[in-house]
């Protein structure tokens, strides 16, 4: 590839790949099965640039290669119909790449098996990978990301490596209300506050429930990847790595533990915002995108209901999701209820979603700990009942006691 055999975009990638490795000190490469991209975002000219360079050498991914959320609504055509960035998405198309676009490609295409090596972008997917499916990557930055589709390569360290998976601090939440343990609200904030507190290490948690959901686990790497440095969690007992305790540290001691508690997380919840006396203006969920389970709930929780005409209410989603929606006779009916759909995008990202500059309910950690800055909006973190509650009275009602 280096040589220029396999084309000029090839080896563009392939020295960046090789310059990785250097600077990691990395012995080898090592093949992946796939990855998913975050290029196709476009913050300014060096996205198309970038592009227009592998695309003018007809460079072609070599493993399955998905694209990430873009800067489009692309359920709303006249909203953000930027030539620009449906021409950068159309140049990462014509490579091969599966324009999924979402934050959440599990949701969407095969999910990796376990141990497999993937070069995957976003950082609450990484951390869903490596925790709850046991597959290999690292937090890949764009450009990078992609001359790994391109190579099928990346550098063989960090999370590759077995001896790199081994947690180094424990978080026991033994101490925390049975009750709180069901919902997915205490999942968000306990990772807000595990990312606050990790720093570089890597966290095992213990006195999670044995029946704990996807969706929770989803929603605790979620948070603690947007508050930390945060690439992987062990669930002591339940995600496939850490059986017990002594699989999940390798048989070695805790460097730190800590016991979380009722004020642990009433910490990390006022951190985020539970403003009771703001003027609503937006509810925003979907920070990772919603899945078609979220979307159940949300339904029920409506029970027929509309949201007041003074609160916008997104959801982000996948355009495969919105599909499911629509096969199963939910589209309509979430519409009806005044829930409006981003497709492709996160609302925490610039251009603002109308609404979305005032003060904004959220039940994502994610969304609670990003949006302050990117948008300058105040926040309110709620859970999804509490946030549905607010949006239908037109004003915030918060009934969790946190």
């Amino acid at each position: 590839m280096l040589s220029g055999a396999h084309g000029e975009g090839t080896r563009f990638a392939m020295r960046l790949i090789v310059r990785v490795a250097e600077q990691f000190d990395a012995e080898r490469l090592i093949d992946i099965r796939s990855a998913h991209v975050a290029s196709a975002y476009l913050q300014g000219p060096a996205n198309l640039d970038f592009a227009k360079r592998l695309a003018d050498a007809n460079t072609r991914v070599a493993v399955p290669t998905s694209l990430t959320a873009c800067s489009l609504n692309l359920g709303d055509e006249r909203s953000e119909n930027d030539a620009a960035a449906r021409q950068l998405i159309d140049l990462y198309v014509g490579m091969g790449c599966n324009p999924v676009m979402t934050c959440a490609p599990y949701h969407v295409v095969a999910e990796p098996a376990f141990g497999e090596h993937i070069a995957w972008c976003e950082s609450s997917a990484v951390v869903y990978a490596n925790s709850v499916l046991g597959a290999r990557s690292n937090r890949y930055v764009e450009f990078v990301d992609m001359c790994a589709a391109v190579t099928g390569r990346v550098p063989d360290v960090g999370l590759h490596r077995t001896e790199h998976r081994a947690a180094t601090l424990l978080y026991d939440v033994a101490g925390i209300p049975e009750s709180w343990l069901e919902d997915e609200w205490f999942y968000h904030l306990l990772g807000i506050f595990i990312g606050r507190d990790a720093g570089n290490g890597l966290p095992a948690i213990t006195g999670l429930p044995d029946d704990c959901r996807t969706e929770q686990l989803r929603a605790l790497g979620a948070a603690a990847a947007s508050s930390g440095a945060v690439s992987m969690v062990h669930a002591v007992g339940i995600t496939p790595e850490a059986p017990t305790l002594e699989a999940a540290f390798h048989g070695m001691p805790p460097r730190r533990e800590v016991h979380v508690n009722r004020q642990t997380i009433t910490g990390a919840a006022n951190r985020l915002g539970r403003e009771r006396d703001a003027e609503l203006s937006a509810v925003c969920v979907g920070a990772p995108h919603f899945s078609f389970e979220g979307f159940e709930a949300l339904i029920e929780l409506l029970s027929g209901r509309r949201v007041d005409a003074a609160v916008r209410f997104y959801a982000a989603t996948s355009a495969a999701v919105v599909g499911r929606l629509e096969s199963a006779g939910m589209l309509n009916t979430l519409m009806s209820g005044g829930v409006e759909f981003v497709v492709g995008r996160c609302t925490y990202y610039r251009p603002a979603m109308p609404g979305t500059r005032g003060h904004v309910m959220t039940n994502s950690g994610k969304w609670a700990y990003y949006a302050p800055s990117g948008l300058g909006c105040s926040v309110t973190f709620a859970s999804l009942r509490e946030c549905v509650e607010s949006a239908c009275a037109g004003r915030i009602k918060l009934l969790e006691e946190i």
